[in-house]
């Protein structure tokens, strides 16, 4: 078992009484540290555990060989070209980083950053095996900012005294309305369950590539209660269950409230058994907000508005679908929703609308192959070899709407750990034809 000796026993019986620590738990409870507990990041520093503060510097290497914890008004920046490698847990659990102040990844096309697991172990049958536990804030936690960051073979079990003792943790997990998070840029690749479950925060997740998310269930972003932003010019492939899933869930005072536009996602929800979830936009629970602009290709199920989401104030159109099969195109919208087809909504029959991709053989997969579950063809899941830009004669092009704005968020974040706060394109999907979208592929 890892101990620690700033956490409070009386944070775990809670969590044992309660049978496992939920959504809405504030995570283990600290004790202050005095300052001479918590390691600042030296230019010798090699290795991170513990209670740790600092810069990790441009194009170096480090070893996790433990959890890793930032205190309270503390943070550790990651310069560009940064590597990490989470080092194999003796107790097979893997080692997170526990965050209470702000993590700040901040790297450049030219150097993204890395997190990753030794080399051996970077493997195609270690894409949901877990292999370490990502970012885990507590209530305290002020800001992630992840920008041209890398994060692989993430989730897996929580060990004893952490804040997902005996479950599955999720990529990022945050748990106040006030964490702001800024996800720019950024490549996921080999995620157990969800890559991000915010229980609120301020969000900006724009520009990102996301790869084999979830083995067979867990959505990319699992959106809860008291959660406002936006997430645009993402390209999602192969999710488990739904890429984007906004839902009021939980206890906040602030309601959820997400713009989704512009974001190209495929063949997603097949992992996922059964018609009870959505498979790539999913309003639900008390949830407003909008979704235009999107590319939504071989999806199980079409945009999906559940009638306990708050269907008024939520706004939709202007998104085009494609589906290669029968079976996709019946749940264009699905049968369980209360999604009502939008005057310019792009939706036909079989093979109808191909938007023209600049290289993606769009009709390659079989229903058989979607069906098959964490055995579906690797190339059904990534976005290499392929290029989902616009060709010059795409009818997706300028099919979509500027007509609308962005979500507005008081991120108190500024200067390069600020957000991009991008304003819709006409041209539907990631990739407009202007360069102005997703800079990843």
């Amino acid at each position: 078992m890892k101990t620690f000796s700033y956490y409070v026993v009386l944070a775990l019986l809670v969590c044992a009484v309660a049978t496992a620590c939920s959504d809405s738990s504030t995570g283990p409870v600290f004790d202050d540290p005095e300052p001479s507990e918590i390691t600042t990041i030296t230019d010798e520093t090699t290795e991170l555990s513990g209670q740790m503060r600092g810069t990790l510097r441009a194009g170096r290497t480090y070893t996790m060989v433990g959890d890793v914890i930032i205190p309270p008004g503390e943070e550790i920046v990651a310069e560009e070209g940064v590597t990490v490698i989470a080092s194999e847990d003796d107790e097979e659990f893997g080692f997170e980083f526990t965050i209470q102040g702000s993590f700040i990844s901040l790297g450049t096309e030219q150097n993204p950053n890395l997190f990753t697991v030794p080399e051996n172990l970077r493997t195609e049958e270690n894409l949901f095996a877990g292999l370490w536990g990502g970012f885990q804030a507590t209530e305290d936690a002020e800001a992630i900012v992840l920008k041209w960051t890398r994060l692989e073979y993430l989730g897996g079990e929580g060990a004893p005294g952490t804040a997902r003792a005996g479950s599955i943790r999720y990529g990022i997990w945050t748990l106040s309305d006030q964490t702001e998070v800024v996800l720019e840029d950024s490549w996921i690749y080999g995620v157990k369950d969800d890559f991000y479950r915010p229980v609120g925060g301020k969000i900006n997740i724009v520009r990102n590539v996301f790869e084999y998310v979830g083995e067979d269930g867990g959505d990319i972003i699992n959106i809860k209660g008291g959660t406002v932003g936006n997430v645009a010019y993402n390209i999602a492939i192969g999710g488990a269950t739904n890429a984007f899933k906004p839902s009021d869930d939980g206890a906040s005072t602030i309601q959820t409230d997400i713009a989704v536009y512009n974001n190209t996602i495929l063949n997603s929800g097949f992992r996922r058994a059964g018609l009870n979830r959505g498979a790539n936009i999913n309003f639900e629970n008390g949830a407003r907000g909008k979704a235009f602009n999107n590319l939504l290709i071989n999806n199980k199920r079409g945009l999906r508005v559940l009638d306990d989401a708050d269907v008024a104030n939520i706004a939709y159109d202007y998104n085009w679908l494609y589906g290669s099969h029968q079976e996709i195109v019946d749940e264009f919208i699905p049968s369980d929703s209360a999604t009502e087809e939008q005057p310019n909504d792009v939706m036909g029959g079989v093979g109808e609308n191909d938007p023209l991709f600049v290289n993606y053989a769009i009709d390659t997969f079989s229903m058989e192959d979607f069906e098959l579950g964490i055995d579906q063809p690797a190339n059904m899941n990534t976005v290499g070899p392929w290029d989902f830009r616009l060709q010059s004669g795409s009818p997706a092009l300028g099919a979509g709407t500027t007509a609308f704005e962005p979500i507005a968020v008081d991120f108190t974040l500024t200067g390069n750990r600020a957000p991009t706060i991008m304003p819709p394109s006409a041209d539907m999907g990631a990739y407009p034809a202007d360069g102005s979208g997703n800079r990843q592929n």
